[in-house]
């Protein structure tokens, strides 16, 4: 994460939203007077890719541009100076990096480049990965085959290539050496020590499926069988939610359903996600972060196209354990991918 990017997401952050031709027209000047950039031919799309890559930014279908709750949360602690948080963030925006991307070019790949990349950095956390496997060889394992053809043989040469990539290495992985995410010893690359712990949190448990998606769910969330795997949740949790709610849904007690085991049936539904917890220091699987929903309403703040109503209506159920962990109603939108 250089200077400039660090500016992109400042000037973001002071717009608060700006259409992609705003951003083009005055973003040259902005960093030349913030920075030491000197204004060039540069193509100004260039200055917010990498940040949208990264989901640190985000864009709507009207091309405007804005910060996630991510990019919010690492600007924050930026401008604290509390860098190693900073690097925490990358790491989990890295987690959730898929190829292709808002801001990549339509490419036949279909996975998650830095799960891949850190999953074997932790395999091979002795010996590392060499530059060549990285450069020549990572960004072509395409399914679940090709990884287990490199962990049987460590060929890199059996790994079939379709066509270049360079750029994610030239980009990637020396921005992530500078930025100490990893370290190079010679010709090898390792995870940097200090961000160890946080490396097997995420990748110690997670199966190689898990690495891969699918072309019907091209999302950049892990998924609750993956997010399972990484952080348990207690089932006793909730039923004492929906004790607790008397099995009524939180929204509405009119929303009655049927009898399960002589209760009106109900569904328990985590307000932050817990895909989330990577981006907390405070549990999410708490009982306070849980509530009862009857089945409809438990889809709709999953699959609604308009899911601005429905959480603001939670939001206001749950206000006081909200606010005391410092989650605003447009966090939550944001967690939800609200436009």
């Amino acid at each position: 994460m250089n200077t400039r990017s660090i500016s992109v997401l400042k000037y973001v952050a002071e717009q608060k939203k700006v259409s992609q031709a705003q951003f083009e027209r005055e973003i040259k000047e902005y960093l030349a007077s913030r920075t030491e950039y000197k204004p060039n031919n540069s193509t100004p799309a260039h200055f917010f890719r990498p940040l949208l890559f990264l989901g640190f930014l985000k864009m709507a279908p009207n091309r405007v541009i804005e910060l996630t709750l991510e990019g919010e949360k690492f600007l924050h602690f930026y401008e604290l100076g509390e860098y190693k948080k900073c690097k925490k963030y990358i790491l989990n925006q890295l987690d959730n990096s898929t190829y292709p991307n808002i801001a990549t070019k339509d490419i036949k790949l279909q996975i998650f480049p830095f799960r891949i990349l850190f999953k074997l950095l932790l395999l091979e956390k002795e010996r590392g990965l060499s530059k060549e496997f990285i450069k020549e060889q990572l960004i072509y394992i395409r399914e679940r085959d090709d990884l287990a053809l490199y962990m049987k043989t460590r060929d890199i040469e059996k790994i079939k290539k379709e066509q270049e990539y360079d750029k994610f290495y030239t980009w990637m992985i020396n921005s992530l050496v500078n930025i100490e995410i990893l370290s190079k010893k010679g010709n090898y690359y390792f995870i940097a020590e200090d961000l160890l712990e946080e490396v097997e949190v995420l990748y110690e448990n997670i199966s190689f499926d898990a690495l891969f998606f699918q072309e019907e769910t091209l999302l950049c969330q892990l998924d609750t069988k993956v997010a399972q795997q990484r952080y348990k949740r207690d089932a006793r949790l909730i039923a004492e939610a929906k004790e607790r709610d008397g099995f009524y849904c939180v929204l509405s007690k009119e929303h009655k359903t049927f009898l399960s085991k002589g209760q009106n049936y109900v569904e328990g539904h985590h307000i932050i996600p817990m895909f989330q917890q990577k981006n907390y220091t405070f549990k999410l699987d708490d009982v306070d972060n849980i509530i009862s929903l009857c089945p409809n309403c438990h889809r709709e703040i999953h699959l609604s196209d308009d899911k601005k109503d429905i959480l603001s209506r939670v939001y206001e159920q749950r206000k006081a354990y909200l606010q005391k962990n410092q989650v605003s109603l447009d966090d939550l939108f944001k967690m939800y991918l609200c436009s």
